[in-house]
C-alpha cells in the first residue's frame, strides 16, 4: 500500500500530529500492519482487517472492545501497571474502525492501536537462546494470567468470529472435500500422511466433542503463538497478549496446546530439515509450569488431563489446515513461494509424530505440576482412548 494512502486513512483517527514516517510489518499471516510514527513521537500500529477470514470485520471489533475494556478494569481493580492491553484508537466518528471505500468499490477495514513500547516479540524460543528457558515460563505465565483476567467475562456476550475455528472433526472434512474436489491436482502428494491423518481424526476430535460437557466453554484467544506476547526488553516478563482477533468462546486448551506447539517446537512452521522439527521437553515443561502457576487453580480435572493431548490436536489440527489450504490454491496463509504451505504442513506433520511419543512424559508432568492422584489422570486417559 502506498503513503500517500496511509495517510488519507490515518487522517480519520483521532491524531493529533502528523505523520513522521510509515514501516510496513511482514511479521503476520493474516492482516496488513504498518508502523506510524509521528512528529510528536507518538507510535500507532495501523492494521488492515483481511476481510476473506473475518467475513464480520465489525463483529470482531466489538470482541476486542468488551475484552480490552474488560481487561483494563481488572488491571485497575489490582493496581497492576505492568500488564497492558491493546488500546484502541476511535475514528473521527468515535467508532473502532475506519471503511475504506477503494478504486474497485470495495470495503476495506482499518483499525489503530497504541503502540505499546520498550517490548518485543519473539516468533519462536531459538530467537531468544541465551534465555530461552526464562522466557518458556513468562509465556506460560502471561497466556494463564490472561485466561485468568478473563475467567469471569460471560462467554455468551462473544461472538465467533471465524466459526467452528478450532472444531477438529470439521477441519479434517475441510480436507477431505479438497482432496475430493482436488482442484490444483496437489491432493495425493502425501497419500501416506493422509492415511496417518485419517488414522488420528478419533483422538483428536476428543477435546472439540467434550466441549461444553466435560469440558466447559471459555473465553479463549485462539491464536496463542509466541509472536502474540509483548515481551519486556528489560526483564523478559510477558507485558500484554496481543492479536486479539480470534477472542471468542472455546477452550482454554486450544490455547495451551497451540501456544506450546508453536512456542515449544524446535523450528519454524516452514523448516524442511526433520532432525530439527520436535517437541521441545525442556521448554514445554517451562512453559506449562508458568501457566498451571497462574491458572491450576481455576481448572477442571479433565482440563488439566487433556493438556498432552491438546498440543497433539492442536498440532494435527494445523497440519490439516495447512494441507487443505495448499490443496485449494493458497487462500487462505500468506505464502511466500508456490510450495509455502506444503513445506509448512510437512513441518506440522513431522512435528506431530514427535510430540505423539512425548505425551506420557507431558502427561506426568502436569499431574505432578496439579498434584492429581494418578488414579485420576490414568482414569481419564483411558476414557480418552476409548472414546
Amino acid at each position: 500500500m502506498d503513503n500517500i494512502k496511509i495517510k488519507r486513512i490515518a487522517g480519520e483517527f483521532q491524531f493529533k500530529s502528523k505523520i513522521a514516517s510509515i514501516e510496513e510489518n511482514n511479521q503476520g499471516n493474516i492482516n496488513s500492519t504498518y508502523l506510524l510514527v509521528f512528529e510528536d513521537g507518538k507510535k500507532y500500529l495501523m492494521q488492515k482487517i483481511n476481510a476473506n477470514v473475518f467475513k464480520e470485520p465489525y463483529l470482531v471489533m466489538r470482541n476486542i472492545d468488551l475484552i480490552t475494556e474488560h481487561i483494563k478494569r481488572k488491571l485497575e481493580a489490582m493496581n497492576d501497571t505492568k500488564h497492558k492491553t491493546l488500546n484502541v484508537i476511535k475514528t473521527q466518528n468515535n467508532e473502532n474502525m475506519f471503511t475504506f471505500i477503494n478504486g474497485d468499490g470495495e470495503k476495506e477495514y482499518y483499525r489503530v492501536y497504541e503502540y505499546i513500547e520498550n517490548c518485543i516479540s519473539y516468533d519462536n524460543f531459538d530467537c531468544c537462546r541465551a534465555n530461552q528457558e526464562e522466557i518458556a515460563y513468562n509465556a506460560g505465565k502471561t497466556f494463564g494470567f490472561f485466561h485468568k483476567l478473563l475467567i469471569d467475562f460471560p462467554t455468551s456476550m462473544l461472538v465467533e468470529t471465524i466459526p467452528n475455528f478450532h472444531n477438529t472433526p470439521n477441519r479434517f472434512n475441510d480436507l477431505l472435500l479438497s482432496i475430493e474436489n482436488n482442484v490444483t491436482n496437489r491432493a495425493f502428494q502425501h497419500s501416506d500422511e493422509i492415511v496417518s491423518l485419517i488414522s488420528k481424526i478419533k483422538e483428536c476430535s476428543i477435546i472439540w466433542n467434550s466441549l461444553g460437557k466435560t469440558i466447559p466453554i471459555r473465553v479463549t484467544h485462539n491464536d496463542t503463538k509466541l509472536n502474540n506476547i509483548l515481551i519486556d526488553k528489560n526483564t523478559n516478563e510477558g507485558i500484554a497478549v496481543i492479536d486479539l482477533d480470534t477472542v471468542m468462546p472455546g477452550s482454554f486448551l486450544f490455547d495451551i496446546g497451540d501456544g506450546i506447539r508453536s512456542a515449544c517446537s524446535n523450528s519454524f512452521e516452514d523448516e524442511l530439515d526433520h532432525d530439527k522439527i520436535f517437541l521441545n521437553l525442556e521448554l514445554t515443561k517451562h512453559y506449562l509450569k508458568g501457566y498451571l502457576e497462574e491458572m491450576a487453580p481455576y481448572l477442571e480435572k479433565e482440563e488439566i488431563a487433556y493438556i498432552g493431548l491438546s498440543i497433539k490436536t492442536l498440532t494435527y489440527e494445523l497440519a490439516l489446515r495447512f494441507l487443505t489450504d495448499y490443496i485449494n490454491g493458497d487462500t487462505y496463509f500468506k505464502i511466500k513461494y508456490p510450495n509455502h504451505n506444503c513445506d509448512r504442513f510437512v513441518n506440522q506433520y513431522t512435528l506431530l509424530i514427535d510430540i505423539d511419543k512425548k505425551l506420557a512424559e507431558i502427561d506426568a508432568y502436569v499431574n505432578a505440576l496439579c498434584g492429581l492422584h494418578n488414579t485420576d489422570i490414568m482414569t481419564l486417559n483411558r476414557i480418552k482412548k476409548d472414546s
